[in-house]
């Protein structure tokens, strides 16, 4: 695979979704390339957003060196791969979720989606494509056997998005869990630890955004103490964050949470928010630093409550992860790898 010029660089991802946002607008602002998020299948795309210098169609990706396609699938989509391919344009493939354990995931609102044949077409793809682009270690050995060229691109974050002022609220202590579906399994356990340190201490609230957990609470505790934010846009969920004094970031032991980036911790890193976090998921946390270590609910129920006679400590700890984020996980630090996976690839295929 020769280097490719980034600017010459087309990023394509899901819509208007968070994928779209971290994986393909982010990387190709920091890249000078040019990115749109797209629906439906070809020739019939719906290019809902984006920034490039044209007015894009299909026969418009024709135009680029390289595209970055969000995990297309299907038969239409390898077609035009291979159009692509034909037409000298190299194509990479870039997916951040195992799609192979979503299907196997009980909880998941999407799971009948992923089908054996539906798994089939994103495989097929998958081979064809000139390379991977992968957000975790984990994916990167999931998928090498279907195409040999993976680089690790992990997630980083635009700190724009973060500069909010949050009100202290003297009287309360909140903890809060922000994400989708698929979660349930993990999220319970700690779901009910929270439950019981909020029939101990009645200044503490529990804020789900998203999918809406702290309604399991609601009936005993009330909506004022148990806040169910529902999804909204993504540009509201740092605003939503903002009013949290701890975040939660629980995880279960399947391949669907092994594949999962660390982006809960990172965003309420941003905000400097101290996290109790699954090592399982969130290895890079140092414990008792930049976040707290808990495997189950019982282990976090301890933790919080450490936390919540401690805002000297929740303090020094959220400031400590959001300084980590800065040196180490904003998208300014993470743009190398992907720069890399475009003008380096032999280099950095030897390296992951």
């Amino acid at each position: 695979m020769t280097a490719i010029d980034p600017s010459r660089t087309l990023f394509v991802g899901i819509g208007k979704s968070a994928p779209a946002w971290y994986r393909a607008a982010l990387p190709a602002m920091h890249l000078g390339a040019e990115w749109c998020g797209v629906r439906g299948e070809p020739p019939h795309l719906s290019f809902v957003t984006g920034l490039t210098t044209r007015a894009l169609d299909v026969d418009e990706l024709f135009g680029y060196d390289a595209v970055v396609l969000q995990q297309p699938r299907g038969p239409v989509w390898l077609r035009l791969i291979r159009r692509l391919q034909a037409a000298g344009v190299t194509v990479l493939f870039d997916i951040d979720d195992d799609v192979h354990a979503v299907g196997k995931h009980a909880g998941h609102t999407y799971r009948g989606v992923y089908t054996k044949a539906v798994l089939r077409d994103f495989e097929l793809v998958m081979r064809a494509c000139d390379g991977l682009i992968v957000s975790t270690d984990f994916l990167a050995q999931r998928y090498r056997s279907l195409n040999g060229n993976v680089w690790v691109c992990r997630n980083g974050l635009d700190l724009g998005r973060y500069a909010l002022t949050a009100t202290p609220d003297p009287a309360h202590v909140t903890i809060g869990w922000a994400g989708g579906t698929g979660h349930r399994e993990a999220m319970i356990p700690w779901v009910n630890a929270v439950g019981r340190l909020m029939e101990r201490h009645p200044h503490v609230r529990f804020m789900s955004v998203g999918e809406q957990f702290a309604g399991l609470l609601a009936p005993h505790f009330g909506a004022e103490r148990a806040i169910s934010v529902p999804f909204a846009e993504l540009d509201s969920y740092p605003a939503a964050m903002a009013g949290w004094d701890i975040a939660l970031a629980p995880a279960g032991r399947s391949n669907f949470y092994r594949a999962k980036s660390d982006l809960r911790w990172l965003e309420a890193s941003a905000l400097a928010v101290p996290t109790v976090a699954d090592p399982f998921v969130y290895g890079e946390i140092e414990d008792g630093v930049t976040g707290f270590h808990a495997e189950s609910g019982e282990q976090a129920e301890g933790v919080l409550e450490t936390l919540l006679e401690d805002a000297a400590l929740r303090r020094r700890a959220g400031a400590a992860a959001r300084e980590h984020l800065l040196a180490h996980r904003t998208m300014q630090a993470m743009a190398p790898q992907w720069a890399a996976a475009l003008t380096r690839p032999d280099e950095l295929q030897e390296a992951s």
